[in-house]
């Protein structure tokens, strides 16, 4: 009887030493910060219009204007009145005659549509670009960046959509016919020039594009970029080129694109597993047997 007791009294160590080494296996491993869900590498809305990410900002850029065929779509649910411009255009021409308040609503409505038919996720919305995110997708350098109003002049060197040499070459983009680098009168179908490094197309010609910004801090002005099909002195074609105007005016050089900003949402943050603390009652035979 003494022997068991004995021989019982030697496992006590032993059985402590394996709750020991339980607990150090249960300790949490570190918790890393949460993850980003970054925005896919392109993106294609209900009307089949195409949206790349550009460096530099947090949006993705539509790669071509908004066309006559998705401006019908919006004008024909929303019961609007469509302003056409003198001449013919194609279905898949830049929409013109569009105002900044047009192009707005359109953003809005689309953002509407698509969160309800689960094509957009709920962060994400339909918007008019920046002018700051204007310049990235355009390509300006970080020490051409400042945007130019027409009357403008700088001493820095002069930067277009396809360079810094003037005249631009053949197939440069749609821009007034007397610069011989198109065979278009007015509006040419979306993508019908090479696109950008950022592969977005029609960043300099065939339609002038509201942005989102006030022009020079005034309320009743709103930015416009990257010329238009009537365009033909260079310090029009500056890629740092900006007009500003009435955000209710409809002219037949201005037109739109969207971006879709989409912020960044974190992943789901791991679970950490809890340390497991010896009991007091271990701890007190632990003493004990040393």
């Amino acid at each position: 009887m003494k022997k068991s007791f004995k021989f019982y009294l030697c496992l006590i160590p032993l059985v402590y030493l394996g709750f020991l080494l339980e607990a150090q296996t249960s300790s949490p491993v570190p918790t890393p910060a949460p993850a980003s869900v970054p925005a896919p590498s392109s993106f294609v809305d209900s009307l089949g219009l195409k949206f790349v990410p550009v460096p530099g900002t947090t949006t993705l850029f539509c790669t071509s204007m908004t066309r006559v065929r998705d401006y019908a779509k919006f004008v024909e649910v929303n019961h609007r009145e469509i302003v056409r411009p003198d001449f013919a255009q194609t279905q898949d021409d830049p929409v013109v005659m569009v105002s900044w308040e047009d192009a707005m609503a359109f953003c809005s409505w689309l953002t509407g549509k698509e969160h309800a038919s689960k094509v957009l996720p709920p962060a994400w919305k339909y918007r008019l670009p920046t002018d700051a995110e204007w310049n990235a997708a355009v390509g300006l350098p970080s020490e051409n960046a400042k945007p130019l109003d027409l009357t403008g002049s700088s001493s820095e060197q002069p930067v277009y959509p396809w360079g810094t040499d003037w005249p631009p070459p053949k197939g440069a983009g749609n821009y007034n016919p007397s610069l011989g680098v198109d065979s278009y009168r007015y509006t040419s179908p979306v993508k019908s020039f090479a696109p950008n490094a950022n592969g977005l197309y029609d960043m300099g010609g065939n339609a002038w594009e509201w942005c989102m910004d006030s022009f020079n801090d005034s309320v009743d002005f709103r930015v416009l970029r990257g010329a238009s099909w009537n365009m033909r002195n260079p310090g029009d074609l500056l890629s740092s080129a900006r007009v500003g105007n009435h955000p209710d005016i409809h002219l037949d050089t201005y037109s739109f694109r969207c971006v879709i900003e989409c912020p960044e949402e974190p992943a789901p943050t791991p679970v950490s597993v809890p340390t497991v603390a010896p009991s007091p009652s271990a701890s007190n035979s632990a003493s004990a047997s040393h």
